[in-house]
């Protein structure tokens, strides 16, 4: 029999909490349900733990270690579901959430072929959910509903405007596919370019209650594997921009307004490589990375930091150095 709905759980050296992600997706309160856990090189107990609790009730892949990217792309292969949702082995669902999610999209019928909800924390002291602290970006005004704004919201991800979570995302299984699956090269920002190239194909529906549970844990806990490096700056600017160039590069496909905020972010990582090079006492860097900046989008910030870093180098590493100060450690990209 063909399942309804195929779960993809990637998963890296969590044999402790895993099981709990499993069960929040086999409880569901809907029948076919297929769970594909793809476990991506892990030197735990997770196969002998796996095995042993759920036998033949899920379908257990082992690889050796390629990243979230290609652990879930393998589970979309594996997929034999109408629907694909995908699950982080830290995250947990609510046991209508994909009950709710199948009957908001039979609401809207062909227009929508992608469905995701709210989203609460756990292992963290915020007590608001992920749409009551993007409201000043969006706002989820009813029950369920059309995000018109997805590809705006997605250009610029993370943080109190992140709206989607992909542990919340319930999608046609076709489209997922003619999306192209994860970029393997992206590390940090994979799970937003994804939803920003299958938004371009699909509009996004929504059930305003929150029914997952996000692994708020401190990141250097949370980001293993090749993804470990999620605290180097240098590693943040990098993931950013190939992302961001990647989306530009999508061309025509993309709305005229929203190409213009994505040359805008780019054109603030390009700020931040200036920072970057600045602080080093790379100056010829510096100076090819704020023309850059000059070039995506100019504004007055970047004219001025153009003009220090091109006249007085020294002055420009100065000024940023005050501002960092300012901003009490956090890194100024403009």
């Amino acid at each position: 029999m063909t399942p309804t709905v195929s779960v993809v759980i990637p998963t890296y050296n969590r044999a402790a909490k895993v099981d709990k992600t499993i069960d929040s997706a086999l409880e569901q309160t809907i029948s076919g349900v297929e769970v594909i856990v793809v476990d991506d090189g892990s030197s735990d107990d997770t196969r002998a733990l796996l095995g042993k609790k759920y036998g033949n009730r899920i379908h257990y892949h082992y690889q050796p270690n390629q990243g979230a990217s290609g652990a879930r792309n393998r589970g979309i292969t594996e997929a034999r579901g109408k629907w694909i949702a995908f699950l982080d082995s830290d995250d947990l669902w609510e046991k209508h959430k994909l009950e709710l999610q199948l009957k908001t999209l039979e609401q809207y019928g062909d227009e929508c072929g992608a469905c995701y909800t709210d989203t609460r924390f756990y292992n963290n002291s915020e007590t608001r959910t992920l749409f009551e602290m993007a409201r000043d970006s969006y706002w989820h005004r009813e029950d369920t509903g059309i995000n018109g704004e997805a590809l705006r919201l997605l250009v610029r991800p993370g943080g109190a405007g992140m709206v989607v979570c992909l542990s919340s995302l319930l999608a046609r299984a076709d489209l997922v596919r003619e999306a192209g699956g994860f970029d393997i090269k992206l590390l940090y920002s994979q799970d937003s370019e994804f939803m920003f190239r299958l938004a371009l194909q699909t509009r996004l529906c929504y059930v305003n209650r929150p029914l997952v549970w996000f692994d708020r844990s401190p990141a250097e806990i949370r980001h293993v594997g090749v993804s470990s490096q999620w605290n180097q700056m240098d590693f943040f600017l990098q993931d950013s921009q190939v992302r961001l160039e990647k989306l530009l590069g999508l061309g025509e496909s993309v709305p005229a307004q929203i190409r213009d905020l994505i040359r805008e972010q780019l054109s603030s990582i390009h700020s931040g490589w200036t920072n970057w090079y600045l602080e080093a006492g790379q100056y010829g860097k510096a100076r090819g990375s704020v023309t850059k900046a000059a070039k995506m989008h100019l504004n007055r910030n970047i004219a001025l930091k153009w003009l220090l870093t091109w006249t007085s180098p020294a002055l420009a590493r100065h000024a940023v150095r005050r501002r960092l100060d300012q901003k009490k450690g956090g890194f100024v990209t403009v």
